[in-house]
């Protein structure tokens, strides 16, 4: 390519992450091309290959990107309510669902069916929901819930949080401060408090 843009050597690098998450939004994971990616980015079909081993190691750095931009956010949340571990929960949910919804181009990489991904991969894309999961089985331990209890309330915060998600992208329900205080509501509703009425002590 005798035009080729010329990038410093991490610059190069983030634009082929940032160019491969267009590619996966526009193609999917079927039709993932390393030669569109770097056309998308002005260089030479070689020129991934200086970064990445191929395909699968630059989509794993691109969800490991995602998952950088969220956990920086993540770790923010956590400052602010560190000592309030209801709180912190119900913040991050909030935040993450304003997250996917703020970043649409990332949202095709949550969406993304598992069939695509190798082993990898789906270890570094399980972990954009791990903290969250994390802090939930805390509480519910600092509550003397069940293992089973904790796993069902697990699985209705982070249900609530992909529901709330593809809603809110679809336009199937509006992103307005209402909608968002609903959101925010089912998810208090959702986690066990010392105040819940099921919760023994």
């Amino acid at each position: 390519m005798n035009n080729e843009v010329k990038y410093p050597t991490d610059d190069l690098r983030h634009a082929l992450i940032i160019a491969g998450i267009k590619e996966i939004e526009i193609h999917g994971l079927t039709d993932f091309s390393l030669r569109r990616v770097a056309s998308e980015c002005g260089v030479s079909c070689a020129a991934p290959y200086r970064h990445f081993k191929g395909k699968s190691d630059l989509i794993l750095a691109i969800i490991s990107y995602i998952n950088d931009q969220w956990r920086f956010l993540e770790r923010q949340i956590g400052e602010v309510y560190k000592t309030d571990l209801y709180r912190r929960i119900v913040e991050l949910c909030v935040a993450n669902i304003r997250f996917w919804i703020a970043n649409p181009n990332f949202r095709s990489i949550m969406m993304m069916d598992d069939k695509g991904l190798d082993t990898l991969q789906l270890r570094e894309r399980s972990r954009m929901s791990e903290k969250i999961v994390e802090l939930i089985e805390e509480l519910c331990s600092s509550l003397s819930l069940s293992d089973e209890e904790c796993a069902r309330i697990s699985f209705e915060i982070r249900s609530i949080i992909y529901g709330a998600t593809h809603m809110l992208g679809s336009g199937e329900i509006e992103n307005t401060p209402e909608t968002m205080k609903m959101i925010r509501s089912s998810i208090e509703k959702a986690l066990p408090s010392e105040n819940s009425p099921s919760i023994v002590l």
